[in-house]
């Protein structure tokens, strides 16, 4: 009966192990402010991302319904990446300030040389495809104003920042620097001494000291001490402070633009008139987007006139689900248009393009659709008489 009773204990203590565990964890680290509208957390849990070397975005966790952040780091081959688009990787010691220093050549070989590393600054918030704000690590709240040490009264603390390492190694350097933010007669000593694992790495980068700057009418408050150590994001000294990036109008665009479904590619090759005038088609298509575009949501179209000598080049692309791509033209329509009488603004953007001997020309429909044509030997307003034949509108009915 003994036998029994202790086994039966034994079971049961077994049973609570894992409840004592989920009790001992330590706390996740919780977001300090509360922002209303979009970015309100309360609503829905907020999307922590980052981008890599290559431009892919990866995930780095989420801001959940209560405030509380939970970070979910991926493990990847950062050497890989960097091969794969034939980059570079950053010199080591740039990433920690350590360049420039006083009795030093920072061309010399170093034990970091072939370190491939990243640091990972801001956190970005992203929603409705952009990213909409910054969750900003900081030992108080004045330390959001140190903006890269470039502002006039700059407050002592620390603030927070994600490293990612392919190796584990111990960093400890020290130098001091004559010349920061473009201001030459002050010295500021900045050290390291961090063992650093092989992966995700918390770092804390401390301004332990200031200094006052003068040169003729300009005094500003700058760097005189930072000091770079590891950290956690669950120390009590981290606070978490969202910060918005975007207007609330901008916010409203890419969420109308993310209830959008995207126009097919038959829905696109159905549409596509084969004459454009005295023009006919000679290239269609799909999924090819004009330089400085990723969204592969978009139609590709050639029309020419062998006799003419004229020819059209353009792309139509669907901003459904893509809101970058439009945030993009609409800044270029409020700098051409900036300052004109409402009589003077074109429903297009036109100019002519002396390196490539063409009419490049950009046009926006329903704040959804961008054209971006180039015409050879064509000025601006035949070109936009052209474009107003592809009725682009009728891919929206």
């Amino acid at each position: 009966m003994k036998t029994k009773i202790y086994i039966l204990l034994l079971f049961v203590c077994t049973l609570s192990q894992p409840c004592i565990a989920q009790q001992s964890q330590t706390p996740l680290p919780k977001v300090e402010n509360h922002l209303k509208g979009e970015l309100d957390y309360t609503h829905e849990a907020l999307e922590l991302v980052q981008e890599q070397a290559n431009g892919e975005e990866i995930i780095l966790g989420k801001i959940n319904k209560d405030g509380t952040i939970h970070f979910n780091l991926p493990e990847f081959d950062i050497k890989a990446i960097y091969d794969s688009i034939n980059l570079q990787h950053y010199n080591f010691h740039s990433l920690f300030l350590m360049q420039g220093c006083k009795g030093r050549d920072d061309f010399a070989e170093t034990p970091f040389d072939d370190v491939y590393s990243q640091k990972y600054a801001p956190i970005f918030i992203k929603k409705y495809g952009i990213n909409v704000a910054v969750l900003e690590p900081v030992t108080n709240e004045k330390i959001l104003g140190n903006n890269k040490y470039a502002s006039d009264s700059l407050a002592v603390g620390s603030k927070y920042f994600w490293f990612y390492m392919d190796r584990a190694i111990t960093y400890k350097d020290e130098c001091i620097k004559t010349s920061f933010d473009g201001t030459y007669d002050i010295e500021v000593a900045i050290s390291a001494n961090i063992q650093f694992k092989k992966g995700w790495n918390f770092i804390e980068e401390n301004l332990v000291a200031v200094q006052n700057y003068s040169k003729g009418d300009y005094h500003a408050t700058k760097p005189k001490k930072i000091q770079f150590t590891k950290s956690s994001p669950a120390s009590k000294k981290v606070k978490w402070f969202l910060r918005q990036i975007k207007k609330d109008e901008k916010i409203q665009v890419a969420k109308r633009l993310d209830n959008f479904t995207p126009i097919t590619k038959q829905q696109f090759e159905k549409w596509v008139p084969n004459k454009l005038g005295d023009l006919s088609v000679t290239i269609k298509e799909h999924g090819n987007p004009p330089r400085g575009v990723k969204n592969k949501n978009n139609i590709h179209l050639t029309y020419a006139n062998e006799t003419q000598k004229k020819e059209i080049d353009l792309y139509v692309v669907d901003c459904a689900k893509s809101p970058d791509d439009m945030e993009i033209i609409n800044y270029a329509y409020a700098m051409e248009n900036n300052g004109k009488d409402e009589k003077d603004i074109k429903h297009y953007i036109a100019q002519y393009s002396e390196r490539a001997k063409a009419t490049q020309l950009f046009y926006k429909v329903e704040d959804r659709i961008i054209v971006n044509a180039s015409g050879v030997n064509i000025n601006a307003e035949d070109l936009w008489g052209y474009i107003q034949k592809l009725n682009v509108k009728k891919l929206l009915k």
